[in-house]
């Protein structure tokens, strides 16, 4: 055969690579599940042979003969059966082991990747690469475990006791073969597309599924049920026709096999017919041919089938490989800081997203324990430059130091520690308000959950809750309004007791007085931690010792710096009823 052949053969049990370095620490399963199936193959194939000797015993009314071959083939069959549950509880627990190793690595990928990565999926479509694109191809390695090794050694051993019969019976079976396992691989490329698009459309219906559930408020309040449902049924539509697809093109590869493997049967009764009728032999070789040929004729077939739904788990597998093979931000190993663990500088900071220009050579220097205010207008660059000290984004050029030491060469995990970021779109937790206050600081006392409430500007309004500090909030907070669920947000964060914490228009929702009376808080309790705050409402100004003004991407120093004041941040104090 051609080395193209081969190479398509590669392509096709190429998910089962893929699978072994999940699957390596269990090795001693897989040699079990090995030997187990060629025992158990070896135990199938000589009961055939066992009948026709049966068989010939009843020609020759050789009746002690009959019994014991009757005996020998209970007891083979039986050892059959043990070993080949060996192989299907092995298959399963390998199986099981592959889905659990795979699945714990696409999570582990998919929480250390960077926001960009984020921008350009979206979560039905994640939520469907770590269920059933992994389903897929787990179902495709036990499938692979428990049928095709069997298959494999059924077809060798197989064609070794037929040729110990006779030498056409093994020649047809031989040629029957690969011509079965060709038609699968045909079939095969015809599936590919249709698969992808199954796998495109489920991640849209979760997509939809989940907006709907989340927005059913937005929804319902623009009267689009309609609209919803009818963009959803379409979605499903398109799932559907392509399952079709896919199931028409089963159904007749389905129907062809057993036209080939009738026709390779019919060849042997013919020739094996004639053959004993002509030279006068006992027609129990026929028979074991004919039961060999039944028993592995299956066998082949399902390796046909194997090859078809490989495309399904091949379609899998490069999907989750996007997720895993995608670089994530880079680590470092830990090192020394020589300076403040708190002060924080941009040194010329660029930042593009795409061709777009978001900040331009940025330069500014934060000492420990400011308040520093940065505004601007609204896509001037303000929440970008917040995910950059983070490292939730890289800059294209220039650095950021926090401490003297440029942020690239701390450990993320450490980087983390010292800046704690609220941000502008709160995730909250489906349990209480102290669990969600605790969040990331789960050995915190009651005392300290409370007087991080408390600088937050939240504990009055939780102590007049029937549960407190264990009321549930509901999924997202949903029981919450914006700006209580903003100041738990804080609460969080301040918790953590970062060197650097950093509000990213994280009280837009909280009302003029309860939002300075929050930065009185924080500025007279806090006084040694670095406050950052990013904010469009000059009221929020007030109690900053420096304000940064963000245009088009690069920074202008007021107040603080330049000696210029603000007086916009008075004027709108005064329109908001603050003095």
């Amino acid at each position: 055969m051609s080395s193209s052949f081969f190479r398509k053969i590669l392509w096709v049990f190429g998910p089962l690579i893929f699978s072994f370095k999940y699957i390596s620490r269990k090795k001693w399963a897989l040699y079990a599940v090995v030997t187990a199936a060629i025992v158990s193959t070896i135990a199938r194939l000589y009961v055939p042979l066992l009948i026709g000797d049966s068989v010939t015993s009843i020609e020759n009314l050789n009746l002690a003969g009959l019994e014991n071959f009757a005996i020998l083939i209970v007891i083979v069959t039986a050892a059959s059966s043990v070993f080949q549950f060996i192989v299907n509880y092995g298959s399963q627990f390998l199986g099981q082991t592959y889905s659990f190793n795979l699945r714990n690595n696409v999570f582990e990928h998919l929480v250390r990747k960077n926001f960009t990565f984020f921008e350009n999926q979206t979560t039905g479509d994640l939520l469907s690469r770590t269920t059933m694109d992994i389903e897929a191809s787990r179902n495709f390695i036990t499938s692979t475990l428990s049928q095709l090794i069997p298959t494999i050694f059924m077809v060798a051993f197989g064609l070794y006791f037929l040729l110990t019969i006779n030498t056409l019976y093994a020649a047809v079976f031989a040629l029957s073969v690969p011509i079965m396992i060709y038609i699968g691989m045909v079939f095969q490329r015809k599936q590919r597309l249709h698969w992808k698009n199954i796998r495109n459309f489920y991640g849209r219906m979760n997509e939809e599924l989940q907006e709907n559930i989340i927005g059913q408020r937005v929804v319902r309040g623009f009267s689009a049920e309609e609209m919803e449902i009818t963009k959803f049924q379409n979605t499903t539509d398109s799932y559907y026709q392509e399952y079709v697809q896919v199931a028409k093109l089963r159904g007749f590869y389905n129907n062809l096999l057993p036209l080939v493997l009738s026709a390779a049967a019919t060849i042997i009764l013919i020739y094996g017919g004639y053959f004993s009728m002509l030279s006068g032999v006992t027609v129990g070789p026929l028979v074991a041919a004919i039961n060999i040929f039944t028993l592995v004729s299956p066998s082949v077939s399902s390796m046909g089938r194997l090859i078809v739904f490989s495309e399904n788990a091949r379609a899998g597998i490069q999907r989750i490989n996007e997720i895993i093979s995608e670089e994530n931000i880079e680590n470092v190993e830990r090192v020394e800081n020589s300076g403040g663990p708190t002060d924080l500088s941009f040194e010329s900071v660029t930042f593009y997203r795409g061709k777009r220009k978001i900040l331009d050579s940025v330069s500014f220097s934060i000492s420990k324990g400011e308040f520093v205010s940065i505004t601007g207008r609204t896509a001037s660059g303000k929440s970008t430059l917040v995910n950059l000290i983070s490292r939730f984004y890289e800059p294209d050029s220039g650095f950021i130091t926090i401490g003297g030491v440029d942020i690239r060469n701390i450990p993320l995990s450490e980087l983390r520690q010292v800046v704690s970021v609220v941000p502008q779109e709160i995730t909250l937790l489906s349990g209480t308000i102290r669990e969600n206050i605790a969040y990331g600081s789960p050995e915190a006392s009651m005392d300290d959950i409370r007087s991080a409430a408390e600088n937050a500007s939240i504990s009055g309004f939780i102590d007049g809750l029937p549960e407190g500090y264990n009321t549930v909030v509901g999924e997202r907070g949903i029981t919450l309004s914006g700006g209580q669920k903003q100041r738990v947000a804080v609460a969080r964060a301040i918790l953590a007791k970062p060197g650097i914490l950093i509000l990213d228009d994280a009280t837009s929702s909280v009302d003029p007085e309860t939002e300075l009376e929050m930065f009185r808080q924080i500025k007279r309790r806090l006084s040694g931690m670095t406050i950052i705050n990013v904010t469009h409402r000059h009221s929020a100004l007030k109690y900053a010792d420096r304000i940064l003004k963000l245009e088009r991407g690069s920074v202008i120093l007021l107040h603080g710096d330049s000696g210029q004041s603000f007086p916009e941040s008075e004027t709108q104090a005064a329109r908001d009823g603050v003095s």
